[in-house]
C-alpha cells in the first residue's frame, strides 16, 4: 500500500470507526481498567476489536522537525495512532505507525535504527515548557524506545544477545592476533559517577580499589574472542565502563528513561523506571510504554493530577533518521 493510499485509509477508518483525528492539539484519554496492563503490544488488551482499549485511538499528525539544525523537512512518518490505559497504579501509552522496514540492527555506520519517544514536563504546574526538549530550568522527562534494545533483550538477555560485526557479515573471519586480545581483565577504576550519590551501581571489586588490569601481560584476561558480540565482557570498552548504551544487562527494558533541558542536554537517568516493548508486523510498529503513576525519582514526571502535556517523536531508520532528524509533534494532552 503506497503512502497516499495509506493516508486515505486512515481518514476513512477515522470516519467509519469513530477514531479522533487530530490536525492541531489532541486529547488522549486513558481508559480506566482493573488489573495488570500488558507491555506486549500484540496483546488482546490493546486490540482494536476485542480489548478494553478497542476503538480508543486518537490519530495524531506528525510534523517535520524544522526548528533546529539539522532540520528534517521530509520525515517518512506522517501520523501515529495513540491510546492509553490507567489502572490506578500504572499509566501505559500504546503507539502504532506504518513502517515498511524493520530496522533493529545497529552495527555498521551505514545502519540507522527505528525509534519512538514520548515526552512529559517534569514540573506539572505552571506553563508548558518548550516542546523542543524543554528549556533551561524547564526539565522534561523523555521515554525513548529503541528497536535495537528490543532485539538485544534489554534487561533479560546477557551480552550474548548483542549484535556485532560477525552477525552482519556471514563469512567474517577474526585472526588470533586481534587488537582486543589483551584488554584489561575488568577491574577498571570507577570514578565518582559510579558512587552511591548518583544512584548508579558501583561495580568495583569488594576492596574498593580498581586496577587497570594485570601489568604482566601473561596474567591478563587473554581469551581470544571469536564472537565479539557473544563473550566480549571487557573487550567492549562501553561494557567495561558500564555504559547503558553498550551493556544491555543494565537496561530495565527497551525504553531509556531520560531528561533534557533543551537541545544538546539529553541525559540518561541513573535510575531507570520505564517498562515497554515493541512489535513489528504487517509493515507497522506497535510500541507500549508503561510506568508507575508515581516514583521516588525527582527527575521523573509524577502523574498526580488528571492530565499532562505529552509530545511524540518518531525516527525511521530506513530513512536515515537520527538525533534531530525525525518526525515530531507539538504538545498534546494525555488525560488519565
Amino acid at each position: 500500500m503506497n503512502t497516499k493510499k495509506t493516508i486515505i485509509f486512515a481518514v476513512v477508518a477515522a470516519i467509519v470507526f469513530g477514531f479522533t483525528m487530530s490536525a492541531g492539539a489532541a486529547t488522549i484519554t486513558a481508559v480506566k481498567v482493573k488489573g495488570a496492563i500488558p507491555t506486549d503490544p500484540s496483546s488482546l488488551f490493546w486490540s482494536e476489536r476485542y480489548g478494553p482499549t478497542a476503538l480508543k485511538h486518537v490519530i495524531i499528525d506528525m510534523d517535520p522537525q524544522m526548528i533546529t539544525n539539522p532540520m528534517w523537512p521530509n520525515p517518512t512518518t506522517k501520523w501515529v495512532f495513540v491510546k492509553a490505559a490507567n489502572n490506578g497504579k500504572e499509566i501505559a501509552v500504546h503507539l502504532e505507525w506504518t513502517d515498511a522496514t524493520r530496522d533493529d540492527i545497529f552495527v555498521t555506520s551505514q545502519q540507522y535504527k527505528d525509534q519512538v519517544a514520548i515526552m512529559f514536563p517534569v514540573n506539572q504546574s505552571g506553563e508548558e515548557p518548550p516542546f523542543t526538549m524543554g528549556g533551561d530550568g524547564e526539565r522534561v522527562n523523555i521515554w525513548q524506545w529503541k528497536a535495537t534494545w528490543d532485539k538485544e533483550g534489554a534487561g533479560r538477555a546477557g551480552n550474548e544477545a548483542l549484535q556485532d560485526m560477525e552477525d552482519q557479515y556471514d563469512f567474517m573471519a577474526l585472526g588470533s592476533g586481534g587488537y582486543y586480545m589483551y584488554e584489561p581483565d575488568g577491574k577498571l577504576q570507577m570514578k565518582s559517577e559510579f558512587s552511591s550519590k548518583t544512584g548508579s551501581k558501583d561495580r568495583r571489586d569488594k576492596s574498593g580499589s580498581g586496577t587497570q588490569g594485570a601489568s604482566d601481560i601473561s596474567k591478563r584476561g587473554s581469551m581470544v574472542d571469536y564472537g565479539m558480540g557473544r563473550n566480549e565482557g571487557v573487550f567492549n570498552p562501553g561494557i567495561a565502563t558500564y555504559n547503558i548504551l553498550s551493556d544491555n544487562t543494565m537496561r530495565r527494558s527497551p525504553v531509556e528513561d531520560l531528561n533534557a533541558e533543551g537541545f544538546g542536554s539529553l541525559t540518561s537517568q541513573a535510575h531507570q523506571d520505564v517498562d515497554g516493548k515493541g512489535n513489528w508486523n504487517n509493515d507497522r510498529w506497535t510500541v507500549v510504554f508503561k510506568r508507575a503513576l508515581k516514583t521516588k525519582d525527582v527527575n521523573d514526571t509524577q502523574f498526580s493530577g488528571n492530565k499532562t502535556p505529552m509530545a511524540i517523536a518518531i525516527w525511521n531508520g530506513q530513512n536515515k533518521e537520527r538525533n534531530g532528524q525525525k518526525a515530531v509533534t507539538q504538545w498534546h494532552t494525555l488525560r488519565y
